[in-house]
């Protein structure tokens, strides 16, 4: 916040310092009308910084309820039959008429209990478009079956990571290259939210998972706003999940992170992480990695149903609002500064010569207008 007045420091004090350069007087209106507009511009640009920063998704889970296939039209307005017209004082006009045609339009899509997803979108002149064939994903899309959706939030924590996590340093992070990227849903609605690093253990399994794990959020994703995400890894050290941690930036807010140690299918370690460092939910994470551990076996039947049965009893999602106070530390990127700086000088100057400029030239020297 300090950096941010600092700079509005120019634009507030330019036109006083104009005066004194050019020794003219200025009319307030056009004063006022000059700063206000240059401090507009700099608070834009910094505040677009600072949402590039905090600008965050987090997956919502649900079911699909419906989809449906809507043909529609409308008419779009556009210039024809245009013509120039000459003026007498020499001057050349352009004179176009309106005219209309129409569109038709196909739209391919399904409601979920957790927001709305559009698979296609077809926009012709020609009625022929309402011939066009499903999209694959569309037809493949069952009423009942899990989705997925990712939700945009504001993340301070994301901003200013080291209010929390320690610095992540992955060049010295042994465990770096091991550390998968954080699951993103794919085709509209759809997400694999088990992970298997370096792991013996057959796909189908981690398919069965992944499976029994979205029937279960189909209803608990919403009532405890939760989306939960399995790591099995063949890593020995459990402190591997600190280098996830810290890569992910502790994940999102709504996250369960499960990690699971395997060696044989057999379970040797295990852990769990929720956003902000467990805040809120210490007992949900020594019930969640003792419970894992005891289970000893990789095996769908056991493991999600406890999985789910501890999140719906201990997991608590945590607010943002824990930590807005964490705006006041948010810096933008050292670029964003020097465009704010930049645009804040250019426009307060420019704005000046441009309301000004029958009284003071581009080169600095006083014009025939200018008053002593």
């Amino acid at each position: 916040m300090e950096t941010l007045m600092l700079l509005l420091l120019f634009p507030i004090a330019w036109p006083f310092v104009a005066m004194r350069i050019w020794k003219t007087a200025f009319k307030w209106e056009e004063s006022l009308i000059g700063a206000v507009t240059s401090i507009a511009l700099v608070a834009l640009v910094w505040n677009l910084g600072t949402h590039s920063m905090t600008h965050d998704t987090e997956i919502w889970n649900g079911y699909v309820i419906s989809k449906e296939r809507i043909h529609d039209s409308y008419v779009e307005s556009y210039s024809c039959r245009c013509q120039s017209v000459k003026h007498s004082d020499g001057t050349t006009t352009e004179s176009c008429d309106t005219c209309y045609r129409d569109h038709y339009t196909v739209t391919w899509s399904a409601k979920t209990t957790v927001g709305a997803v559009t698979f296609d979108h077809l926009d012709s002149t020609s009625r022929s478009v309402y011939r066009s064939k499903d999209p694959l994903e569309y037809v493949n899309c069952k009423i009942g079956e899990p989705a997925s959706i990712e939700h945009s939030y504001v993340n301070y924590v994301k901003a200013v990571p080291d209010t929390l996590f320690r610095v992540y340093d992955e060049k010295s992070d042994p465990y770096a290259i091991y550390v998968p990227s954080y699951p993103r849903v794919y085709d509209h609605y759809k997400i694999n939210r088990v992970i298997g690093v370096d792991v013996d253990i057959h796909r189908s399994i981690l398919d069965e998972i992944n499976h029994d794990l979205n029937e279960a959020l189909k209803d608990l994703g919403k009532k405890k706003e939760v989306n939960v995400i399995v790591i099995l890894t063949s890593i020995p050290d459990p402190k591997y999940r600190y280098s996830v941690e810290g890569k992910w930036i502790g994940a999102k807010k709504n996250d369960v992170v499960v990690f699971v140690g395997v060696k044989d299918q057999e379970i040797i370690w295990s852990d769990a992480m929720t956003w902000a460092l467990n805040s809120g939910n210490e007992l949900f994470h020594v019930k969640m990695r003792d419970g894992i551990k005891s289970l000893t076996k990789v095996d769908s039947s056991t493991m999600v149903p406890f999985i789910m049965k501890t999140v719906e009893e201990y997991f608590d999602r945590p607010h943002m609002r824990e930590y807005e106070y964490l705006k006041d530390a948010i810096k933008p990127p050292l670029w964003v500064i020097i465009m704010a700086f930049l645009l804040g000088v250019v426009s307060s100057v420019g704005l000046t010569l441009f309301f000004h400029k029958d009284e003071i030239s581009f080169l600095n020297k006083r014009s025939k207008f200018a008053n002593y």
